[in-house]
């Protein structure tokens, strides 16, 4: 896809790699539509786009509501014309043992980075198939491609499940002409660390133990990744290919073997239970 006059959608837009990707869209000639809570940043990201001389709409999203995500897909086609590129990108964090996460903890996570993805898809996906073209991006994580730790269970679920959602997307709209992009970032410096929360424990000292993770790359970078995949119609996008591709090799050979060198690897958890 020529991305030069396209329409491109992007929830959790207005910071990180959803910031960085409607820049790097716009410019290359796309017209951005921005949906995130963050009123603010919605404002700031606008004027950066009609900087780059593109037309823009910023939408106030929660993509946890169904209203709002139809709300945003009816403005965006109604101000725009259409849309071609529809990117779900919304995402939090949690930390937490997974015996002492609430369901309501498990929910908080799941309806934002599972549910929202499919939320997002599910509105726009009758737009694009009766135009027989556009191209769909779902961010999930390396922690989707496997467990990287034992701290964020609720994370590492809800970004398997979005792995596996997109494989599927791609079987079924590849051959329709839509193009789909499965995007994994690892360590990438975005602001996500505001609305992380702690789950399941009250004592963060009593929890935290230092993991072994990738050196970090600056969210600006991910969005030229992005760009790039949809106009080469590119399914899979990894911010750390080297690190990620071993792992991913290693897991597909041998998942007992790879699970047993992860255990190893990894500090001890704690046993809250044990240690009182």
């Amino acid at each position: 896809m020529d991305v030069d006059g396209k329409i491109a959608v992007i929830t959790g837009g207005a910071s990180g790699i959803g910031r960085s990707t409607a820049l790097e869209l716009a410019r290359r000639g796309a017209d951005i539509v921005v949906a995130d809570v963050n009123d603010e940043r919605i404002a700031e990201v606008q004027g950066e786009v009609e900087a780059l001389g593109r037309r823009y709409l910023g939408v106030h999203c929660d993509v946890t509501n169904d209203a709002d995500i139809e709300h945003m897909r009816d403005a965006a086609i109604s101000t725009m014309g259409q849309v071609d590129i529809v990117m779900s990108n919304a995402g939090v964090a949690m930390i937490g043992p997974p015996e002492g996460l609430s369901m309501a903890e498990w929910d908080w996570i799941l309806q934002i980075n599972l549910y929202g993805v499919i939320r997002n898809v599910r509105a726009f996906l009758p737009h694009l198939l009766e135009r027989g073209s556009g191209h769909v991006v779902n961010t999930a994580s390396v922690a989707g491609l496997f467990a990287y730790s034992w701290d964020h269970p609720t994370y590492i679920t809800a970004k398997f499940a979005v792995v596996g959602f997109t494989e599927a997307l791609a079987l079924y709209l590849k051959p329709l002409g839509i193009g789909v992009t499965l995007l994994t970032p690892g360590l990438v410096e975005t602001n996500m660390g505001e609305t992380a929360r702690l789950g399941g424990v009250d004592d963060i000292s009593r929890w935290i133990r230092e993991i072994p993770l990738e050196t970090p790359v600056p969210a600006d970078a991910v969005g030229v990744l992005v760009a790039d995949a949809i106009s080469a119609d590119r399914y899979h996008v990894m911010t750390h290919p080297a690190e990620a591709s071993a792992k991913m090799r290693a897991r597909g050979q041998d998942l007992d073997a790879f699970v047993a060198s992860q255990i190893a690897l990894l500090p001890m958890p704690p046993n809250l239970y044990r240690e009182g």
